[in-house]
């Protein structure tokens, strides 16, 4: 599903997802990767910063400062680390 696609997975399996998915463009420190219809996130905690930015990215930047206010998290997508394809 990912062939040739950009991807990030949690910081300690990446080098296990590049040896078994080899077609795959796994990318490290980052904490999500969008590319086309696919967003991956490293995981964990770190997974509200992908929410975030879908959310942002579908309903624009007050509707997810909003919720991030809620979450008590600052969010400011410009400060995470991340990549976005544009195809």
């Amino acid at each position: 599903m990912l062939d040739g696609k950009a991807c990030t997975t949690f910081p300690s399996d990446v080098e296990k997802m590049r040896a078994m998915f080899p077609h795959l463009d796994v990318r490290d420190s980052v904490l999500f990767v969008h590319d086309g219809k696919y967003i991956t996130s490293a995981g964990g905690a770190r997974s509200f910063e992908a929410a975030l930015y879908l959310c942002e990215h579908l309903y624009g930047a007050e509707v997810a400062r909003r919720l991030a206010q809620g979450l008590v998290i600052d969010w400011a997508v410009e400060r995470v680390p991340h990549l976005v394809v544009r195809k």
